[in-house]
Order: structure tokens, then C-alpha cells, then sequence
């Protein structure tokens, strides 16, 4: 089979998925082709071929069995180029916070559906009247995996963080929510180190020192996650939000806002501690108690651990891969 994904850009943590499911694919035995313009980055090291073009068009898109837009602006010139059939891949549901009229737009043409999650398939349900199949992400646990904490050296916990810059657009992630919880916190329990990986490399304004961690591939990233004791997210929703599954698969307690997209995964008291988003009062508490309490701790890591294995790549590309064929046939 042969599979053409045209894509702005290799770089956002939510462009994981398709490379991911590209080099899954490879690795299938697909022709997979990424199609991206010259001077796009491409953060991650990529098994399918690579072809640049001065801009996305429908002339520029190679021919294919199947097309897989992922972001609205990528959509139209695919669908346009009736190189193959297009199969709308979604990593997010742009509306929500683009007010573009092509985003909306983007999911009404007669495309097949692609979503993360069950509340991600509600989502775009309850926006356009249009189901999706869902394919959810997954983890590479040979990468993400547990290494020594850094509390055993220091004698102080950690918290892990990524911080997405506001000025880059990430209104939703609940920076703000993170640094009020960590200042309440430091009233409670002061003994503790903030790590933060900062993707957009800018520098925060905060109530507590904290140090950014340089993470530019994944085996970076494992370690950052795998050294803290305890890893946060703050986001108001989120399509799937796989990072949380990277720091369970790294045998780090989390502790998450109910962001909708983690629902399918995310177990209360089981693998996580999930709050309310925005609630600053939940997160702390949270957070203090999972300072507190070692054993508890111990087993939401452990159980996340295990419960990330199951949560494969291969996995995603095998129900990818199902649904293509099932195409295929109609």
C-alpha cells in the first residue's frame, strides 16, 4: 500500500503520532512518503521518504493509494489533488482554537475520519455530525522506560513538567494552573525540585526557581521523565496527550487534569491522579499528597508502568493498517 502524508511540519509534539505511525508503517512493508515544505523541521528521525516542496499544492502531492492530511491547512490541497483517496487524519480538533473557517470546513468534506480518543471522536461528532474511527497513540517502551531517580542523590522529590509557551498559542495548557499549584505547594511542603522542559525555549516569570531540562529526542526525554518523581500535566483538553503515557511507561507517578483526550487511558487512583481542569485547590492537594505519601507513589508508578506496556505503536499502526484495507474494499 501506498501512503502519502503531506504535513507542515516534523516538530510539535502532536506530529508524534504520524511519525510514529509512518515508521510503524515502513516497517509493515507500506511505501510511506512525508510531503513537507523545504525549510519545515522534521525533529525526529524518520524510516519513510522524506520529499520537500516549495509549497503544499495540489500539484505537488505525489500520487498514492491513500492520502493522510493531518492539520486543516493540509486537507484542502490533498483533497484538490485527487491523487489518491483522503483519509482526514486529525490530531486535534482545530476548531476549538482556530477561527479559521477552513478548519471547520476541513472535517465536511466526504472523507473518512481519523481520531485519538473516544472524547476526541465525541468531539468532532458533536461539532460536524460526523463520526471517526478512533486510533489511538501509544508508546515506545524500549525508549520510555524507568532509569534511577534523581531524588536518590538529592534527598528532594521531583516534579516534571513541559511548558508550552502562551505566545506560541498554547492557550490550553494550564501553565499558569501549574506554577499557582507549585506556589501553594512550597506553603505545605517545601522540600522539592521543579524540572521543566521547555519546548519553545522561553523563560517564565515564576513563584519557585525551577530548572529547564534540554530534551531534543526522545531518549532525552525518557530521562527527563524517568529522573522525576512525580510528572504534571495541566492542559484544559487535549485530543489523546501522549506524554502522559511516556511518563508512565518511565515508571514516574502523574498526576493530570481530565482533559478529555486521556480519558481512555487515565485510571483515577489506579494508574494517575486525575483533578479537574483549572482546579489550582485539587492539583495541590494532589501533589502534596503524593510528596507525602512514598508507598502510594510507588504504586501508581508501578502500575502505570505496567499498564503503559500494553499501549504500543505497532499497535496504532495495526488499526490503521485495518482500516485502510477496509477502505480498500469499498
Amino acid at each position: 500500500m501506498r501512503i502519502v502524508i503531506p504535513v507542515l511540519s516534523l516538530e510539535t509534539g502532536g506530529t508524534r503520532f504520524i511519525y510514529q505511525l509512518a515508521n510503524e508503517l515502513v516497517d509493515k512493508g507500506h511505501s510511506v512518503e512525508i510531503v513537507l515544505p523545504e525549510k519545515a523541521a522534521v525533529a525526529w528521525p524518520l524510516r519513510a521518504q522524506i520529499t520537500r516542496i516549495k509549497e503544499l499544492t495540489p500539484d505537488t502531492i505525489p500520487p498514492a493509494d491513500f492520502l493522510l492530511p493531518n492539520f486543516y491547512p493540509t486537507v484542502f490541497p490533498a483533497w484538490e489533488s485527487k491523487k489518491g483517496r483522503v483519509v482526514r487524519l486529525s490530531l486535534g480538533y482545530e476548531p476549538l482554537w482556530v477561527e479559521d473557517a477552513k478548519a471547520l470546513a476541513s472535517y465536511l468534506i466526504d472523507a473518512p475520519i481519523i481520531s485519538l480518543s473516544q472524547w476526541h471522536r465525541q468531539l468532532i461528532l458533536q461539532g460536524t455530525g460526523r463520526n471517526s474511527t478512533v486510533i489511538p497513540g501509544g508508546v515506545d517502551c524500549t525508549v520510555f522506560r524507568p532509569y534511577p531517580k534523581k531524588s536518590l542523590s538529592t534527598g528532594r522529590l521531583t516534579i516534571a513538567y513541559i511548558l508550552r509557551s502562551k505566545e506560541h498559542g498554547y492557550t490550553w495548557k494550564g501553565s499558569e494552573d501549574f506554577w499557582e499549584a507549585c506556589r501553594q505547594l512550597a506553603q505545605v511542603v517545601p522540600n522539592f525540585d521543579i524540572q521543566v522542559v521547555a519546548p519553545e525555549e522561553a523563560n517564565y516569570q515564576a513563584p519557585l526557581p525551577y530548572q529547564i531540562v534540554k530534551a531534543t529526542s526522545d531518549s532525552e526525554m525518557a530521562r527527563f521523565y524517568a529522573q522525576a518523581d512525580i510528572f504534571v500535566s495541566t492542559s484544559y483538553f487535549e485530543s489523546f496527550s501522549m506524554p502522559l503515557l511516556e511518563a508512565m511507561a518511565c515508571g514516574t507517578a502523574v498526576v493530570t487534569t481530565d482533559n478529555g483526550g486521556n480519558r481512555d487511558y487515565a485510571k483515577n487512583g489506579e494508574n494517575c491522579l486525575l483533578v479537574p481542569p483549572s482546579d489550582i485547590k485539587q492539583l495541590t492537594l494532589a501533589l502534596a499528597h503524593l510528596l507525602a505519601q512514598e508507598k502510594e507513589r510507588k504504586i501508581l508508578a508501578q502500575n502505570g508502568l505496567h499498564f503503559a506496556q500494553s499501549w504500543t505503536w505497532r499497535h496504532s499502526a495495526d488499526k490503521l493498517e485495518a482500516l485502510l484495507y477496509q477502505l480498500a474494499r469499498t
